[in-house]
């Protein structure tokens, strides 16, 4: 059985849907949990504040934290936080994140900017910050990003730049860290939430994934669960989509045995020949 006792994890945008599963999911195999979520109710009622009290009813312990990852100094505070009342940092998932669905014509440069720092900055700060700590450990670590199948199969400029941006930042981060043995690995899900209120029938698809009838926000956890295991220290820099019972692994996209269209010539080309070639 996967067991992270004595591991500590930091979630964020932990409070609610799928980081609020995989917080739960983390803290059933052992590991102490620090919720990153500023996410407030009409109430004033703390998003993170709740989800602490769920981590204790499973017989583990939470630490709520609301600072706004969009902010540059928030990566190290959320981190010093951790350290502070836990020790150590061995865990980083990153799930925080918004939704801008303005068009390429009306796009502002705030929507633009909110965008990219929640999404891209926000998961770069905590990413170094967590590295840092995990290497001054010398024990590894696991670090899990979250894209969207968005970056390839986009819908608005915003939402899927930032995501591509991500799964940038997820290769580079595996392969500087993987002396380190820790991991980085970036998951694509799909799930019914806040941002993504589509039921099962009417949610989006893309890249020839099927339909599943579970798109329930927990049944990402499992997955995330397992990467942040010893079992898990294998497998990094790959993206992973995730949702319901359905797990895929893709290639990578600049990997030559996916067998691309691939054209050579001795010399250079000329664009008269290019336009002679390329329509077939």
């Amino acid at each position: 059985m996967v067991d992270l006792t004595g591991k500590v994890a930091i979630v964020t945008g932990g409070g609610r849907g799928i980081g609020r599963g995989i917080a739960l999911g983390l803290a059933e195999a052992g590991a102490k949990v620090v919720i990153n979520d500023f996410y407030r109710d009409e109430d004033g009622v703390s998003a993170a504040d709740l989800v602490v009290k769920e981590i204790e009813e499973l017989g583990s312990e939470g630490l709520a934290n609301q600072q706004d990852i969009s902010v540059w100094e928030a990566g190290e505070n959320i981190v010093s936080a951790a350290v502070e009342k836990f020790g150590r940092v061995d865990i980083l998932v990153m799930c925080a994140g918004n939704l801008n669905i303005s068009s390429l014509a009306e796009i502002t440069e705030e929507e633009w900017d909110l965008s990219m720092n929640i999404h891209v900055k926000g998961q770069l700060t905590v990413t170094q910050a967590a590295s840092n700590q995990m290497i001054k450990q010398g024990e590894g670590g696991r670090i899990v990003m979250f894209s969207s199948r968005a970056a390839f199969f986009g819908f608005s400029p915003a939402y899927p730049a930032a995501k591509a941006a991500v799964y940038g930042l997820s290769i580079a981060t595996a392969n500087e860290l993987s002396k380190h043995n820790i991991t980085c690995n970036c998951i694509l899900p799909s799930a019914q939430t806040q941002l993504f209120p589509f039921d099962a029938k009417s949610r989006p698809t893309g890249g020839g994934t099927p339909r599943t009838d579970d798109i329930a926000p927990e049944t990402v956890a499992p997955l995330i669960t397992y990467l942040a295991s010893e079992e898990g220290g294998n497998i990094t820099g790959r993206a992973i989509y995730a949702t319901g019972g359905d797990v895929c692994f893709y290639e990578q996209p600049m990997d030559l045995s996916n067998r691309p269209v691939f054209l050579r010539k001795q010399g250079r080309w000329t664009p008269d020949e290019l336009g002679e070639a390329l329509p077939t």
